[in-house]
């Protein structure tokens, strides 16, 4: 019997694995057509979201930012953009990109291979006015023997290995049907440094430039491969990726996710979209994971078509909070064309209804803020990142803290220079979302919304270490219960010394600070800043509180808020090296408190109220319905609407407003 069954196996194992074979084969002709289709189709059709794109994006120059720089690929370009791409291309070059550039972040030859994609997808898509155009073609063929007969090298490891070979690749799967051998050749010698590795959304990348050259060379087991390795990341995990909080960590424990995390959501529904109907299929699971993480955890961070400036990392660049928004939406637009979100399906289910409805919602939102309702409201707190966000019908609002667990801020390349304070306590709130739209090189970084910072008269230090990127104490945290969010830092950075915590209810924020304190000498000011936005209108101010762009900032404990409201001036490559010499000066609106440096501990209390008028905010300031219960070192409390909200430092016994709590631990504790 053992005989026979050896015998069959033989004669039917290699017709096996000839059926498979062909079934991968057929598989893969299928992706690339899908290929095609994604790459070519644009995103919208709307003629000033076509031109915003094409904005955001520097016309395909933003290369210090992948995301941004691939707007420039979601849609149809104008046809003035394609002839005056046409006219600046002389014997294989462009006139203008300077090809003898080294800089390791915006590298400007890379612009090179960008235009080839974006001429690339304008020749092969019937939506544009240049599909199949003979001298777009022969620009295209030009351009790409000019870089294979020279191949350019960046200091910079990631424009060689994923950067150049990811957009490279994408053109010459475009152009398939007419590549010479040559070319192809060229082209498997750009992939040549981008193996498979790294972590992260690296490894997305990097895996997903093998995915291409398993397509470009009909390999269907590389295809295979690589599809594999993406979908080794499409996990929650408690190391880099995609936490169980719904937050995207990537170098490092630190929050990324209007950076990495937003770039592995667009490549990653990129891939979804390709695959999704043929063999090498994402699982129902890891779509699953995919769409939460968009929904729970991007789109919350998004606010009027602007992507928060806390969440974007290192990112803070020009046009980068609605450039960002945008690829937001791009990830949207390919979640709606697949499976997941009923795309295809006869009758799909409600929760495919649902998942559709959301998705075009998010869409109609970045790209037309101005005419669309939030659908998306609540309290999230991310305790794996040490973040939280408060969304209403009218207003938005969040906080970035750091401890132990995590690291506050990115500092790489000679980027983000000045960003020492920026994730102590940063509260950032948001009505039509331009307060910070394009403001980073004018900001004084010393008072970034909502944080305890000080000067010690030298300038803004940002070292690299890891040990001073983070604070040094783990009793930071966040609690959400219905409509109420509670969070609380102790601050332990630089010999400075203090106790933050933060209220949110449906109509304001609340903040204290306690204990706030250092000894170093050096330090000649301690500050706590209220807001810092772009001016809008003239300020109001009365004996305890502010007014400026339908905002109320109202001191509770008899603090005086300072302000100023002139021109502040900065340079932008304090922001990233790539805007070499760029300066900028805006009129700036600043509200902060300040405190003595010395032995006797300092403090805070004061509440934002978004939408209202200045009159209201003169009423609210007479208004006695917050009430400050206890604010010092072991106990933070207030008491607004019927409840107390109270955090508890120091485990012990408390009567708060005719309420005893009994406190067995740190944290927040909410007493309806």
């Amino acid at each position: 019997m053992n005989i026979l069954m050896n015998h069959i196996l033989r004669l039917v194992f290699p017709f096996f694995l000839m059926l498979q074979s062909i079934v991968l084969r057929a598989g893969t002709d299928e992706v690339l057509n899908s290929f095609q289709r994604a790459v070519c189709t644009p995103y919208s059709t709307d003629t000033e979201v076509v031109n915003r794109a094409v904005e955001y994006s520097g016309r395909g120059e933003n290369s210090i930012d992948v995301l941004l720089m691939q707007l420039y690929f979601t849609v149809d370009l104008p046809q003035e953009e394609i002839d005056r791409l046409l006219a600046l291309f002389e014997d294989g070059v462009w006139r203008d990109i300077d090809y003898s550039d080294k800089s390791r972040g915006g590298w400007h030859p890379t612009l090179h291979v960008t235009r080839i994609l974006a001429l690339a997808r304008a020749y092969r898509s019937a939506s544009s006015a240049s599909f199949g155009n003979p001298s777009v073609g022969k620009v295209i063929h030009s351009a790409m023997k000019w870089w294979f007969d020279n191949l350019p090298v960046c200091p910079n490891w990631w424009h060689n290995d994923i950067g150049v070979p990811k957009k490279m690749t994408a053109a010459l799967l475009l152009m398939k049907e007419e590549l010479s051998e040559e070319e192809i050749r060229g082209g498997l010698k750009v992939l040549e440094t981008s193996a498979f590795g790294r972590t992260g959304q690296n490894k997305v990348w990097l895996a997903g430039n093998q995915l291409m050259k398993g397509l470009l060379i009909d390999d269907e087991q590389l295809v295979a491969e690589a599809v594999r390795q993406i979908t080794e990341e499409i996990r929650v995990t408690l190391q880099e990726g995609i936490k169980p909080d719904w937050s995207f960590h990537q170098h490092g424990m630190q929050l990324q996710f209007g950076n990495y995390g937003l770039a592995y959501a667009e490549g990653i529904s990129f891939w979804m979209r390709v695959l999704d109907g043929t063999p090498f299929a994402f699982s129902p699971e890891q779509c699953d994971i995919i769409g939460n993480y968009v929904l729970e955890g991007l789109c919350r961070a998004v606010w009027k078509g602007f992507f928060d400036p806390s969440f974007c990392g290192r990112q803070l660049h020009i046009r980068g909070g609605r450039g960002k928004a945008y690829t937001l939406a791009v990830v949207a637009g390919n979640l709606l064309q697949t499976h997941w979100c009923g795309c295809g399906v006869e009758s799909p289910d409600a929760e495919m209804i649902r998942r559709n409805k959301l998705m075009s919602n998010l869409m109609e939102s970045v790209f037309h803020p101005e005419s669309s309702e939030n659908e998306i409201t609540g309290a999230t707190y991310y305790p794996y990142s040490d973040c939280g966000i408060y969304r209403t019908g009218d207003w938005y609002a969040s906080v970035r803290m750091s401890s132990t667990r995590t690291i506050g801020f990115e500092f790489t390349n000679n980027e983000n220079l000045l960003a020492n304070f920026s994730a102590d306590g940063a509260l950032l709130t948001m009505i039509d979302g331009t307060e910070y739209e394009d403001i980073f090189a004018c900001w004084d970084w010393r008072k970034v919304p909502g944080v305890t910072a000080y000067d010690d008269s030298l300038p803004i230090r940002c070292r690299k270490q890891e040990y001073h990127r983070r604070n040094h104490s783990e009793n930071v945290g966040g609690k959400v219960d219905g409509d109420l969010m509670a969070t609380w830092m102790e601050l332990d950075r630089d010999s400075l010394y203090a106790r933050k915590a933060m209220f949110f209810f449906p109509d304001r924020v609340v903040a204290l600070g306690a204990d706030i304190r250092s000894l170093d000498p050096s330090f000649r000011e301690l500050t706590t800043a209220v807001d810092q936005t772009n001016y809008v209108c003239e300020p109001v101010r009365g004996r305890n509180w502010i007014w400026h762009a339908e905002k109320a900032y109202i001191s509770l404990d008899g603090g005086k808020l300072q302000m100023t409201d002139g021109f502040q001036e900065g340079s932008w490559e304090n922001i990233a090296p790539f805007y070499n010499g760029v300066t900028d000066r805006k009129r700036v609106f600043k509200c902060w408190f300040s405190h003595t440096p010395g032995e006797t501990p300092g403090g805070y209390a004061y509440m934002i109220v978004p939408g209202v008028s200045a009159r209201k905010a003169a009423s609210l300031a007479r208004d006695r319905s917050v009430k400050v219960l206890r604010n010092d070192a072991a106990c933070q409390a207030v008491s607004y609407g019927g409840v107390v909200c109270a955090i508890v430092n120091i485990p012990g016994k408390y009567s708060l407003a005719g309420h005893t709590l009994e406190a067995d631990q740190a944290g927040a504790y909410f007493l309806r």
